[in-house]
């Protein structure tokens, strides 16, 4: 028996079947640090959030994940300060190699940096780079390296036009039941 892939299958279960259902963030919080993530003071994980390798996942300051999204830290995700995750996204920092005789697995990180907006039921896949100030549309799929403070819609996700910001902002959301 593997007894890594034993432990790695309770860890999921316990933390997607039991504590993702908690309905206080401040309880959720203590078991995702708990199995290992790094959550800084003031960030958020909405309610029915799947969790995925949680040592390998970083949120920053203020950083919003809202409710029933995945975040699969198999291959390293790094979410920096006052990022909002919209409720039904996804980031995924693994995937399968296509041309693999034996369907290989292979992890890639996903680092989003600060005052990027994903946008409802968007997906961020493996080995991309989200760079300050952008934003993926609802329902958009992107993979590689966004340009610095533009705008992608669509499936894949392409470049739209450019979000006019003229500083960093922080995000001030503290809801304590979702």
């Amino acid at each position: 028996m593997d007894w890594a892939f034993l432990k790695k299958d309770i860890q999921y279960i316990i933390l997607n079947h039991f504590v993702c259902r908690i309905p206080s963030w401040h309880l959720r919080k203590i078991f995702y640090k708990g199995f290992g993530m790094k959550i800084k003071k003031d960030a958020r994980i909405g309610i029915g959030t799947i969790i995925i390798s949680p040592e390998k996942i970083s949120i920053g300051h203020r950083s919003v994940v809202n409710n029933n999204c995945v975040i699969d830290g198999s291959g390293e995700v790094i979410i920096e300060d006052d990022v909002s995750i919209s409720a039904f996204s996804k980031i995924y920092s693994c995937t399968h190699k296509t041309n693999s005789d034996f369907f290989e697995y292979t992890t890639n990180p996903i680092i989003i940096k600060r005052n990027v907006w994903i946008g409802a039921n968007a997906m961020v896949l493996d080995g991309s780079i989200l760079n300050e100030f952008t934003v993926l549309g609802a329902n958009c799929t992107f993979k590689g390296v966004s340009e610095k403070s533009y705008i992608y819609y669509g499936n894949p996700a392409r470049k739209l036009k450019k979000r006019n910001l003229n500083k960093t902002y922080r995000i001030d959301f503290h809801p304590h039941f979702r």
